[in-house]
């Protein structure tokens, strides 16, 4: 259970970091359900290609 807890906190790490990094975010003006999906579809190809 902890090294389960362990990965998926590393991947939660890793994307709060990307996002950081990205400087369009921090000016995107959408609704929070549109950034959710937004974030989402970007995210998910990344950190499944980093594994």
């Amino acid at each position: 259970m902890n090294r389960y807890h362990a990965k998926i906190r590393a991947l939660v790490e890793q994307a709060v970091a990307t996002l950081k990094s990205w400087r369009l975010l921090r000016k995107l003006r959408c609704s929070t359900t549109r950034f959710t999906n937004l974030v989402q579809a970007v995210l998910t190809p990344h950190l499944t290609s980093s594994e």
